[in-house]
């Protein structure tokens, strides 16, 4: 008898399970279902990489699973099993998509199309997965087979992998559905909050930047909780019109607090990390020294943009003036403002606007060599319904890849 597999959610996990289970079954009957309550499949994958899908990382995997938090070594075993280096492969040599790295290991599709790899998926798995669209699952029942209730019809499976996904990015189909269902099973869910997503300032601060809308630049950013550091990144910044992100932001934004009502909330920018504190201030005094009638935001122009070297000379009050009679504790200012530039923060990050969410399933009730539930014998939770989230970088794509393939190969074992 076939094996009749059930995988809720096509999206980018869901898809990469049945994917596996085409290359991997081989002679192996088996029945691949995928419910997804969308009109079509995949549609967050779409948006990965801005549009063109950042497909995984080339890095080692030892190197690798730190970029996955309080998860890497949760997920090591998975990305040792299932490299980047074996998704590469099948991304080139099964669907037929070359592939390019372009900077910090990140891997493409040279054609830069999400959606081709979409669509390269869905074509590579049509001969043995039956894909039903505007089918939600409502509920989950296990005696000794899978029922699942969807609204359209019941289905019954021997497997069940949940890859319905998290919570970010709502609008695509990710709106809690993995949550819900892994709660009515008896999982444990960690409360979810934005990961990978922008940063609003405050208002104060939002007049502080207000014209630098659009503009970029390297910087250490470090959060501040009451006053206290709680985390930092290095990386690229961009300002936009409500705050903040590029990729140093958006990976802290995983560590702001929830809830942070009626508690100090900040990011201190230091817009010159190449340079410490006191190797700014004898860099600015000697330009003051040799150009004494040019204005000191022409000066700290040497080392940031101009929209930005006049941001931090209003908010230091040396906007206007001169080289020439110019304080040392003027100076000193000025170069504090650089270092370490304040944007506050009155609301966390919305889960709207996120990539990845933090928080799921608990990652103590899954086996992590099989992707099995420790509750339910033969579900298998995968993806963003997991309490994992990656670092930008292919990393979340990755994660998706390694678990499917450890979770089909299970499935597949099983039995025999």
């Amino acid at each position: 008898m076939k094996k009749r597999i059930g995988i809720i959610g096509g999206g980018a996990a869901g898809l990469f399970a049945a994917s596996m289970f085409r290359k991997l079954s081989g002679n192996e009957n088996v029945r691949v279902t995928i419910l997804e309550k969308n009109s079509i499949p995949g549609q967050k994958l779409t948006l990965t990489g801005h549009g063109r899908c950042n497909i995984t990382n080339r890095k080692d995997v030892s190197v690798l699973k730190d970029g996955y938090h309080e998860a890497g070594n949760f997920i090591y075993p998975a990305l040792k099993e299932f490299s980047p280096e074996y998704t590469i492969g099948f991304i080139e040599n099964d669907i037929g998509l070359k592939t390019k790295e372009e900077d910090n290991n990140r891997i493409f599709p040279v054609c830069d199309s999400a959606e081709k790899v979409r669509d390269a998926l869905v074509s590579y798995i049509s001969g043995i997965t039956d894909i039903r669209c505007n089918s939600k699952v409502s509920s989950i029942t296990k005696m000794d087979v899978f029922e699942v209730v969807t609204s359209e019809r019941t289905y019954t499976f021997d497997y069940l992998i949940l890859s319905c996904g998290g919570s970010s990015f709502p609008q695509t189909g990710s709106a809690g559905d993995s949550y819900r269902l892994a709660e009515k099973t008896g999982h444990t869910v960690i409360p979810v909050r934005a990961a990978l997503a922008p940063v609003n300032a405050d208002s104060g601060s939002v007049q502080n930047i207000k014209e630098l809308s659009g503009v970029s630049l390297p910087a250490k950013v470090s959060l501040f909780c009451s006053d206290k550091k709680t985390a930092s990144s290095d990386g690229e910044i961009l300002f936009t019109g409500s705050g903040l992100s590029g990729p140093a932001i958006m990976e802290l934004s995983r560590e702001v607090p929830p809830d942070i009502s009626g508690i100090k909330v900040y990011l201190e920018l230091d817009l010159i990390p190449s340079l410490s504190d006191e190797q700014l201030d004898m860099e600015l005094l000697k330009l003051i020294n040799d150009h004494p009638d040019t204005k000191i935001v022409n000066l700290l122009a040497h080392y940031v943009p101009v929209s930005v070297a006049v941001a931090v000379s209003s908010v230091a009050g040396a906007e206007g003036l001169y080289a020439q009679g110019f304080t040392k504790e003027s100076r000193k200012k000025l170069v504090r403002e650089a270092k370490h530039f304040r944007v506050g923060i009155d609301k966390a990050p919305s889960i709207d606007k996120a990539y990845v969410t933090r928080g799921g399933v608990s990652l103590k009730e899954v086996d992590r060599k099989t992707m099995q539930s420790r509750k339910i014998s033969g579900l298998y939770i995968i993806g963003e319904a997991l309490d994992i989230d990656g670092i930008s970088g292919g990393y979340n794509l990755q994660a998706c890849m390694s678990e499917a393939y450890l979770a089909v190969k299970d499935v597949l074992a099983c039995g025999k």
